[in-house]
């Protein structure tokens, strides 16, 4: 059972291409036949259009382990041409910009993708920070501590 990237995308693109951008994710409708982003599922959508013809979708999914993973380089290549990249995509359905980011508390890393024509897909990833609800006061501590470890 994977660990899921709780994750979220913005991207710009023809409004005529909107909705074939959202039904690359996963959801109850999807098809055996279709095409998809691997292991993406859609939770929710947002949509903006402006009069020159673009939308901004924010999308709200989960991917199984990673971005990465799932729509860059790993499940992709094992599909067999059934499960594009996003970077495929970007390209055939002419997105403008795309920025995207993801959190996997599990193992504990973030991803940040960005897209534009200009410079092409770029992304990056590392540990989480660590959480401030995390940090605790242990019973032993004393103000010393830091001065004992520093001496050792």
């Amino acid at each position: 059972m994977p660990n899921w990237a709780e994750s979220e995308m913005s991207v710009v693109l023809p409004t005529e291409n909107a909705d074939k951008f959202e039904k690359l994710f996963i959801t109850n409708d999807t098809k055996e036949e279709d095409r998809y982003f691997a292991r993406c599922f859609l939770g929710n959508v947002e949509r903006q259009e402006n009069k020159h013809g673009l939308t901004r979708l924010l999308i709200h999914f989960d991917a199984a382990w990673s971005i990465h993973s799932c729509m860059i380089d790993g499940y992709p290549q094992e599909s067999n041409g059934k499960c594009p990249t996003l970077e495929e995509i970007c390209k055939e359905l002419k997105v403008k910009r795309l920025l995207a980011k993801s959190r996997e508390p599990g193992i504990g890393f973030e991803e940040s993708v960005s897209y534009d024509r200009k410079n092409g897909l770029a992304e990056e990833c590392h540990d989480l920070y660590d959480e401030p609800d995390y940090d605790e006061l242990d019973d032993d501590e004393t103000l010393d501590d830091d001065n004992q470890a520093e001496a050792e």
